[in-house]
């Protein structure tokens, strides 16, 4: 396994760990990482590189990034199942157990994996609503992660489980801003409805497994995380109407998703775009 030797900003001590190292046997790492310059400069270099790759996919039309996407979603596919499989192993034989409440791919963000090969592979509403939700929530949720890293607080940077997460969230906004960028997708007033559709449909499937095994998948039970929403939660609970949680979140994806539309729309059809469009492509 190879050794990495980090010196922890701030403590000033260093640390042998594997790359493929699990959490709980990395001595000595206090999520430094998180606190560290290294959080910034995920974020900044983030951007770098997608403004870089986006403009050179334009060039590639619309087939250069549906090619990109079919390639993508088998990866990340294969990625999620190595993952869970690399995690559950170090649980379970550590004696912590099959972690059903943090590992299944059953979080906002996980709708990506779902929604890439239907950008991909799908036609008609299908493939639509897939990229509308890739185009606003996909985006704005990659872009939140990038701003909190919360994956480094368990792993330093250069480390599996970071470097899962980290790229994994990279590839949400990536996505997202290609399809806006190259006109893979033209953004209507329908939108909304149809970038909505996925978050529901997943959020349908998790709420009742929410209540049963109590759960805080897509934040819709606890709302873990969320500034004031979370504070508001914890009232909620203690008075026994976790649904208002539940309605909340929902209506805050509902806020992400139309913003996120309107802003794409507003980026599309400004004038300098309108005479950038691509028209030549061909779906």
């Amino acid at each position: 396994m190879v050794a990495v030797r980090l010196r922890q900003q701030g403590s000033f001590r260093s640390m042998n760990y594997g790359f493929f190292d699990y959490k709980y046997n990395i001595p000595g790492y206090d999520g430094g990482d998180f606190e560290s310059l290294l959080r910034f400069l995920y974020p900044a270099v983030s951007l770098i590189l997608i403004t870089v790759f986006v403009k050179q996919i334009r060039k590639n039309g619309w087939k250069g990034i549906t090619g990109f996407m079919k390639v993508l979603s088998v990866y990340l596919i294969v990625e999620e199942i190595f993952k869970i499989s690399w995690e559950s192993y170090w649980d379970v034989t550590t004696g912590r157990g099959f972690n059903t409440g943090g590992i299944l791919p059953l979080d906002t963000c996980s709708i990506f994996l779902y929604v890439l090969p239907c950008a991909a592979f799908g036609k008609g509403k299908v493939r639509r609503c897939a990229l509308a939700w890739m185009s606003s929530i996909g985006v704005l949720s990659g872009m939140s992660y990038m701003l909190f890293p919360m994956v480094l607080k368990w792993y330093p940077m250069f480390s599996y489980g970071a470097y899962h997460s980290l790229m994994f969230h990279f590839m949400m906004v990536f996505t997202g801003t290609a399809a806006i960028a190259s006109g893979l997708i033209r953004i209507s007033a329908e939108d909304i409805v149809y970038g909505f559709i996925p978050q529901m449909i997943m959020a349908c499937f998790v709420i009742p497994l929410n209540y049963l095994f109590d759960w805080d998948y897509m934040l819709l039970k606890e709302a873990s995380g969320i500034p004031f929403v979370e504070n508001l939660a914890d009232t909620f609970a203690a008075r026994g109407t976790e649904y208002l949680t539940t309605m909340m979140v929902i209506i805050l994806y509902l806020l992400m998703d139309s913003f996120a539309m309107i802003f794409n729309y507003q980026v599309q059809n400004h004038p300098a775009e309108e005479n950038r469009r691509l028209t030549r492509y061909q779906n």
